[in-house]
C-alpha cells in the first residue's frame, strides 16, 4: 500500500472501495494521487488528467476544490464516453485534499438514448442561462455600463444583471450558484426573476432583497448541499451613492480613481438551506466622477492564491488608457486562460 494510503484505514474499507465501479481518488494540493481504488489505477501518479483520457485536463476540478475550498462538478467526454465527475475538499490531520469521484454517464446497452438526452438538456438549459442575460444595459448621461460573461466547458451557474429600477436607482449584481449542470444553470433563472421582482419596490435595500430571496431559496426543493452567492449595489445616478450586500460572495468588488483602488469588502453567508442568516450588513458610499467600480466572480485565474493576483488587477483598474470594452478585454487576455469556470463581470464608469 502506498504510504499516503493511511487517508483509508483498513484493509476492510480499502476492499469495499475497490469493489465500486465508480473511480474514487484523493488528491493532494500538489496533484499527487495519494489514494485510488482499484478503478482508479492510478496510485502514486501525478494527476494531469483524467483516467483514461489521452490529453492533459486544461484545469483540474480537484486542485480547483482545494484552493477554493468547494465543490466542483463537470461533465465532460473521454475517449468518446460521457463522464461524470465531482470533486469535493476533504481535511485531514490539518491538510486539504480533494475527493475525486468519476462516474460513467453512459446508457446501460439497453439504456437508449440517456447521452443524447443529456447532451440536450444542457444544450437547453445553456441556451436559457444565456438567454436571461441582459444586453441592454443602462444608458445614461454621466454613466457607463458594460458586462461580460464568459461560460466554461461545464455548464456553470453565474450570472449578472444592471438595470434602472422603478424608483431610478441602477440595480447591479454579479451571483453565482454553486456547481455544474442542468441545475444550476436553472437557478440563475429562478434567481433572476426573483431579484427583478424584489427590485420593483420602491426604495428596498440591497440587504432586504437578499432577505426575501433567503426565504424564497428555503421553500425550494433543492439539495441542501446547492447554494448560491450574490453581490448586489443599488446606485443612485444622481448623487453617486450607493448601498451593498453581500451573500457569501468570496471577491469584493473593487472602486479604482484618483490613483487609489478600494474594496468593497462585506462579509456574508451565500443563500442556502444550512444556516439562517437573514439580517445582512450594508456597506454605503460614494462612487465619485472619474471612478470605476468593477463587479467579477471568482472564475478569474489565481484569484484565490494570493496578493499578486488582486494587485494585477488593481493596476489595470488605475490604467487610465483603458476605458470600458477596452479594460474587460485586457482582463480576460490577463486572468482568463484556463477557463475552468464561468467568468462574470460588471463594469461601471462614472464620468
Amino acid at each position: 500500500m502506498h504510504k499516503n494510503q493511511k487517508l483509508i484505514s483498513g484493509a476492510f474499507s480499502e476492499a469495499v472501495l475497490d469493489q465500486i465501479p465508480d473511480i474514487i481518488r484523493i488528491i493532494d494540493k500538489y496533484g499527487n494521487v495519494v489514494y485510488s481504488n482499484r478503478a482508479g489505477y492510478s496510485r502514486g501518479e501525478k494527476c494531469t488528467r483524467l483516467p483514461g483520457a489521452k490529453e492533459d485536463c486544461e484545469s483540474c476540478i480537484a486542485l480547483k476544490c482545494i484552493e477554493n475550498n468547494r465543490k466542483y462538478d463537470l461533465i465532460c467526454a473521454v475517449n468518446g464516453k460521457t463522464v461524470a465527475a465531482t470533486a469535493k475538499p476533504v481535511v485531514f490531520k490539518g491538510s486539504a485534499y480533494a475527493l475525486e469521484v468519476l462516474k460513467n454517464a453512459e446508457p446501460e446497452k439497453d439504456g437508449g438514448g440517456a447521452p443524447l438526452m443529456m447532451a440536450k438538456d444542457l444544450e437547453v438549459a445553456r441556451s436559457l442561462q444565456l438567454s436571461i442575460l441582459r444586453n441592454n444595459l443602462p444608458e445614461m448621461d454621466g454613466y457607463r455600463f458594460y458586462a461580460e460573461f464568459l461560460p466554461c466547458e461545464a455548464l456553470g451557474g453565474d450570472m449578472y444583471d444592471c438595470f434602472v429600477a422603478r424608483d431610478g436607482r441602477v440595480i447591479m449584481y454579479v451571483a453565482d450558484v454553486s456547481g455544474h449542470g442542468v441545475m444550476p444553470a436553472m437557478l440563475t433563472v429562478y434567481l433572476r426573476q426573483e431579484m427583478f421582482a424584489q427590485c420593483k419596490k420602491p426604495g428596498i435595500t440591497p440587504a432586504q432583497v437578499l432577505r426575501n430571496i433567503q426565504y424564497s431559496f428555503e421553500e425550494l426543493n433543492v439539495e441542501d448541499s446547492i447554494y448560491i452567492t450574490v453581490f448586489m449595489i443599488a446606485l443612485n445616478p444622481e448623487t453617486g451613492e450607493y448601498s451593498c450586500a453581500n451573500a457569501g460572495h468570496s471577491v469584493p468588488p473593487y472602486i479604482a480613481g484618483g490613483g487609489e483602488v478600494r474594496d468593497l469588502f462585506l462579509p456574508g453567508t451565500p443563500v442556502c438551506r444550512w444556516t439562517g442568516s437573514h439580517n445582512r450588513k450594508e456597506l454605503k458610499g460614494v462612487l465619485n466622477k472619474g471612478e470605476r467600480l468593477l463587479l467579477y466572480t471568482d472564475g478569474l485565474d489565481g484569484i484565490h492564491s494570493g496578493d499578486s493576483c488582486g494587485d494585477r488587477l488593481k493596476r489595470l483598474l488605475l490604467d487610465g488608457s483603458l476605458r470600458g470594452r477596452e479594460l474587460l478585454d485586457e482582463i480576460k487576455k490577463e486572468f482568463i486562460k484556463t477557463k475552468s469556470d464561468d467568468v462574470t463581470m460588471v463594469l461601471c464608469e462614472r464620468e
